[in-house]
């Protein structure tokens, strides 16, 4: 049976010719559907809503031996239609409930001055503590061999050193924030 033939028994509710049309075409509507960047259940959709939009307009069709043409002509505009919404709709909506990573400027600010307390109180510490923390913190070395040279420090005295200088930047940060 051609496809203008089949076409009009599916129009007049013969039972078997939508399958076939189906069988025919589904084809075709999915490799037009492929070419746009959707997920499944987009492509999905606009292969449905292709059929559906058959279904519906069936009577409206002028030229049924070109039915091929018609129905991916009708794919891309499902298609289209799609994507226009998800660009419309981004996915970001999803996360609202969710605290943004990014510090707010309340924090900025206190990081900021956190950040001020934390260097003048290392440059008030005694000479080899505060080069310790420095090698340790501000310009971290690697090993404790690297810092032990950098600082002049034996390896086995920079454990305790670093214990003592940051219970001290302790107290004078907590005495800061009283």
């Amino acid at each position: 049976m051609g496809n203008a033939a089949l076409f009009a028994a599916a129009r007049t509710g013969d039972e078997d010719a939508w399958p076939e049309l189906v069988r025919r075409y589904d084809g075709l509507i999915r490799a037009v559907v492929s070419q746009f960047s959707m997920n499944s259940a987009d492509s999905g959709d606009a292969a449905q809503n292709t059929w559906l939009r058959l279904f519906e307009r069936a009577d409206t069709v002028r030229e049924p031996e070109k039915l091929g043409a018609w129905l991916a002509t009708t794919a891309r505009r499902e298609c289209l239609a799609i994507v226009q919404r998800r660009v419309e709709y981004p996915k970001a909506t999803e996360d609202l409930d969710r605290p943004s990573p990014d510090p707010t400027p309340e924090a900025a600010v206190i990081d900021a001055e956190m950040r001020v307390h934390v260097r003048a109180a290392t440059d008030a510490l005694p000479g080899r503590p505060r080069a310790l923390i420095d090698a340790l913190y501000y310009r971290p070395r690697g090993s404790y061999a690297e810092v032990g040279t950098t600082t002049g420090m034996p390896i086995g005295s920079i454990g305790p050193t670093r214990i003592r200088a940051l219970r001290h930047l302790r107290r004078t940060l907590v005495d800061w924030a009283a």
